[in-house]
């Protein structure tokens, strides 16, 4: 059996109605806006559930007009009524949480080439648009001050890696440019870890490096690794204390690399097989999970292994297929991404190994399912877990037990699913959606 991740393709096609009617965003709630879901749905707009809410409030209807931080310079944004007069209708994609789960980034797009990045501020009810191109943003990550965040946008041809203010009328920066390019930040030490290609005017080969980047500017402070290395995105534990990546031996064998953080004192962790690389750190800052996907073309990886740093010792959580995996806020489960016969399963296991359980049969989102194929770069901005780590949110259609897919399936929806074998929850029609990060 081919082992793929299926997609519920009519739904990713285009947004579908939300069964949840639109509303004005509703004052904030005692608790705030911790263990919310932020999707997009009905007409490519984004909504947010806060709790257990009946009815999402649509963050984007009905937008006024708003000033946009273009490179150029400061450009008016089109007015909801101009937008109508001319038969335009933007669409919005990439809901991103600030760290205090207080504001929201994400995209729009007005036309053909015409892109945006906007900051939803859930205390005042207000968006500001803080970035206005052709290059279209794919990817964003919020710096732990929640002032600022890095974004990726794509101009067709490269990627570049900007770093923009969240409210402020400010330029935004260009950092880097290259393509692939992946990365994480070190708050701490204010560096960026990188895994990029330099533009081919730029020269240098496909390299592994850390980046200063301060008020005044940035630059490369050290090269890690150089040569194709079959990886996505070099990662930090989540203490900072450590830094891991891949490198090629050059000899048809690849090592999983651990350093302290500033990339020193690294030595080899794993030999891997030939193939593309994935990992994720525990919590706890001591464990990776690793798999390593030995057929290129297809999304399944060879299981899930553990990495205990201390010992190096390394155990096999899971054997079977997998498409995608993260670990729980608290450490305690690891969620993953499983394949069927004829479709694709919701599972969790203990970090510490055990039986798996199986929460639900689905089948992805188009958007969703773009999100898998990187999800070791999304598990550092975004979050499928719940802030207690008691449930998962997807996006897709969830199937009955033994129901395979079929051409009329009903449009995809946002599924808040409990981990204990609890009745998933419907937040409504949706075709990419996260959890708050508290």
């Amino acid at each position: 059996m081919a082992a793929v991740l299926i997609t519920a393709g009519a739904a990713a096609a285009r947004p579908q109605p939300a069964r949840q009617p639109s509303g004005a965003v509703a004052a904030p709630a005692r608790s705030g806006f911790a263990g919310s879901v932020v999707f997009v749905g009905d007409g490519a707009n984004i909504y947010l559930c806060v709790g257990a809410c009946d009815k999402p409030q649509c963050l984007t209807c009905g937008a006024k007009a708003e000033q946009a931080m273009a490179p150029a310079g400061l450009t008016p944004v089109i007015s909801g009524g101009a937008i109508a007069a001319a038969g335009l209708k933007p669409q919005y994609d990439l809901p991103t949480f600030s760290p205090d789960a207080s504001q929201i980034a994400y995209s729009s797009r007005l036309g053909g080439s015409n892109f945006g990045v906007s900051v939803f501020d859930l205390g005042r009810h207000s968006s500001t648009t803080i970035f206005q191109s052709s290059d279209r943003p794919i990817y964003f990550s919020w710096l732990p001050d929640g002032r600022r965040l890095f974004f990726l946008a794509s101009d067709g041809e490269s990627l570049k890696l900007m770093l923009a203010q969240a409210g402020e009328a400010k330029p935004v920066r260009v950092l880097l440019t290259g393509l692939p390019l992946f990365f994480d930040w070190n708050q701490s030490l204010s560096e960026l870890a990188l895994h990029y290609m330099p533009p081919e005017d730029a020269g240098g080969p496909e390299q592994a490096a850390l980046m200063k980047v301060d008020d005044r500017g940035q630059n490369l402070v050290k090269v890690i690794a150089k040569g194709g290395a079959r990886f996505r995105t070099p990662a930090w534990s989540p203490d900072k204390k450590h830094l891991a990546w891949v490198v090629d031996n050059n000899n048809g064998q690849f090592a999983l690399m651990v350093g302290d953080a500033d990339g020193n004192s690294a030595r080899p962790m794993v030999g891997l097989a030939p193939g593309t690389t994935a990992f994720v750190w525990a919590p706890d800052s001591r464990h990776i999970a690793f798999s390593t996907l030995r057929e290129e073309g297809k999304m399944s990886y060879d299981g899930i292994n553990l990495l205990d740093l201390a010992s190096g010792n390394i155990s096999a959580l899971v054997s079977d297929p997998v498409v995608a995996y993260n670990f729980s806020p608290d450490g305690r489960w690891l969620a993953y991404i499983g394949i069927t016969e004829t479709s694709n399963s919701w599972n969790v296991i203990a970090a510490g190994g055990g039986k798996p359980r199986k929460l639900c049969d689905f089948v992805a989102s188009g958007a969703e399912s773009a999100a898998y194929q990187v999800f070791d770069q999304y598990a550092l901005s975004h979050r499928i877990w719940s802030p207690d780590s008691k449930a998962l949110v997807f996006a897709g259609v969830r199937l009955k037990q033994g129901q395979p897919p079929g051409e009329n399936m009903p449009p995809a929806s946002v599924w808040a699913v409990p981990i204990d074998g609890g009745a998933p929850r419907e937040v409504g029609d949706g075709i990419v959606a996260f959890w708050s990060p508290r």
